[in-house]
């Protein structure tokens, strides 16, 4: 019974509490649309609009200079917060902002009556809901409630691309603009007139076109001409929306610009206006008019357009805009994604030969300015220095690969991106190809010499700094040099090198290596190349070595003069001068040229 009690009691005390806390919630309750609460004072706007303002302020302004007899009740602080906020009223009324917002700024909050408090604030949030977009998120919400200012909220969302909720409140906004002045209905008109539109409420988009005669300043204006022809073309009529843009576009501001992308896109959608003249016109259009969101619109139609077009060049500037003016690292990716692609299709198109050598080189240059820094671009870009070494313009291939190559180093002294190492060891390479290919052997060497040495194994870079010292004549490096690369082509190239430039003593010492080395591969241009170094040599046993080996040797050309030398044991001339060199030289490479000769067809067979 006593545990029923209990229960029972608990409960009563519960709903008791429940109670307290729905009048809590009842009493904090915000007023809800249309109750006007306590948050808000009523405004007068609609009378501080029809005031002539010179002679308003002029009087307010003498208020404030104090008087010797006064002998109002009123205290002179009081009256001077309510001349500060009558001086806000009429200017904001004029729609002067600036100068509201500083008379606004004049009160002190802090010290104020309960009445003027509530005033300053809805005098605020007034202010702010015609305020820049950055701001209009905080005063729509601290503007719930308010149903004189219906209307500037209405306006404010609709500035905000909160379609649903500006066409939600339309209906309301129209009979709202009665208790605003006829600047600041002139100021929201068109944003209510194009929510109107979007939402496609012809019943409100009809009542508020009605409005516009009634101001001077909209009567003619690009924003009336501008909505008008928007309403045509989103009901069809596409002749009279061309006649309302084209009015529009004449003008100077930014719903003259709007008209302008709206002409483009509308021929663009009717198959009206060829691809080529509407990225001309955008090209135009874009310096007429910047610096907000209608800009960035245009700047991305014309990438568009451009891309599409194929002009990369063009496209890749207004995506560089377009990146600048981006509003969160989410849309910049974005942006620099589509930049990429870009990118790699111009390169792509220049290594294929679809573009001309010059215009390739042309637009090189242009996409590198903007966008040499982005880490995809060394990787695209290096299609052009290659089209330029298949066309055979070394020295400008050598200069591009190195372009790049400084382009990466650059990009990680700057923490921008950590390059590819191979991609940076590849572009040292086709560097110094191309040197080689453009005959530039101390260049080259100049370039691989840094790099040869040093931890880890690099194969290529030795096996190109042999055919460097080969190509520049520095036979005595080549003789000394021990890399490793111990592969067989580089010691092959090594060797013919060596023979080329008339070492015998370093050629037959790199082919005997070469033979130790690889016996298998050791072919029978080796073994004459053998042979040839070790009879300017007279070295005898490494004839006939050779000649053991390869018994087909005694067929070639002037067998029979080296068996004899060999066999008399003729020492090589006391006078090694260039004449003689030279003569060995021409003799042994006509030797070797019939050899090459021989087995090259052989092969064929």
């Amino acid at each position: 019974m006593d545990l029923y009690k209990n229960k029972l009691h608990l409960f009563i005390e519960m709903v008791h509490l429940l109670k307290i806390i729905l009048v809590f919630f009842l009493v904090l309750a915000p007023p809800v649309s249309g109750q006007e609460g306590s948050v808000f004072a009523p405004l007068t706007l609609a009378e501080f609009g029809q005031r002539d303002l010179l002679e308003t302020r002029r009087a307010l302004l003498n208020e404030l200079i104090p008087s010797v007899s006064d002998e109002s009740p009123i205290p002179p602080a009081e009256a001077e917060t309510r001349v500060y906020l009558d001086l806000a009223e009429l200017h904001l009324a004029k729609m002067l902002r600036p100068e509201a917002a500083d008379y606004l700024a004049a009160v002190d909050v802090e010290t104020v009556s309960p009445e003027q408090l509530r005033r300053h604030r809805t005098l605020q949030v007034a202010l702010d809901l015609m305020a820049e977009r950055a701001v209009l998120g905080q005063a729509v919400s601290r503007s719930v409630g308010w149903a004189q200012g219906q209307a500037l909220r209405t306006a404010a969302f609709a500035r905000l691309g909160e379609e649903g909720e500006s066409a939600r409140l339309l209906p309301v906004a129209v009979n709202a603009l009665s208790g605003l002045s006829p600047a600041m209905t002139a100021e929201i008109l068109p944003d209510l007139f194009e929510a109107a539109l979007i939402a496609e409420n012809w019943t409100v988009a009809e009542a508020l076109a009605a409005r516009f005669p009634d101001h001077v300043e909209l009567r003619d204006s690009a924003a009336y001409r501008f909505l008008l022809a928007r309403a045509s073309e989103i009901s069809g009529d596409f002749l009279m929306a061309y006649d309302g843009y084209a009015h529009a576009a004449r003008g100077r501001d930014a719903y003259a610009h709007r008209a302008r992308l709206a002409l483009i896109q509308m021929g663009r959608r009717t198959n009206t206006l060829p691809l080529e003249d509407a990225v001309t016109l955008l090209k135009t259009a874009r310096w007429a008019w910047s610096g907000d969101a209608f800009a960035n619109e245009g700047v991305a139609l014309l990438a568009d357009y451009a891309l599409e077009l194929g002009d990369h060049q063009i496209g890749l500037w207004a995506l560089g805009q377009s990146l600048s003016h981006a509003t969160s690292p989410k849309e910049a990716e974005a942006v620099r994604e589509r930049a990429r692609v870009a990118i790699d299709d111009f390169y792509q198109s220049g290594a294929a030969g679809d573009l001309g050598l010059a215009g390739f080189i042309k637009g090189h240059a242009a996409i590198a300015a903007g966008w040499r820094y982005d880490d995809a671009f060394v990787q695209s870009a290096v299609a052009l220095p290659q089209r330029l070494l298949a066309s055979g313009m070394t020295a400008l291939a050598a200069r591009e690969f190195r372009n790049l190559r400084m382009i990466s180093q650059a990009a990680e002294e700057l923490e921008l991106f950590t390059p590819d190492p191979k991609m940076i060891r590849q572009l040292l390479h086709d560097e110094a190809r191309a040197l080689l290919a453009g005959g530039q052997g101390d260049a080259a060497v100049d370039l691989l010499g840094g790099f040869s040495q040093g931890p880890g194994d690099d194969l290529e870079t030795e096996r190109l700094l042999v055919r460097a010292l080969s190509l520049a004549g520095r036979s005595d490096e080549l003789a000394t040099w021990h890399g490793r690369a111990l592969d067989i082509d580089s010691r092959r190239a090594r060797a013919v090198a060596l023979y080329e430039t008339g070492n015998w003593a370093a050629a037959r010492q790199a082919l005997l290596e070469l033979w130790d080395a690889y016996p298998a591969q050791f072919s029978f241009s080796d073994a004459t190349r053998l042979t040839l170094a070790a009879y300017e040599l007279g070295d005898t046993s490494t004839v006939s070595r050779a000649a053991t080996a390869f018994p087909s040797l005694s067929d070639m050309p002037g067998w029979a003069e080296i068996a004899a030398r060999l066999e008399a044991h003729t020492p090589p001339p006391a006078d090694l001068n260039s004449g003689t060199i030279r003569s060995s030289v021409e003799s042994a490479n006509r030797v070797l040229d019939a050899v090459n000769e021989v087995s090259a067809g052989m092969d064929k067979n």
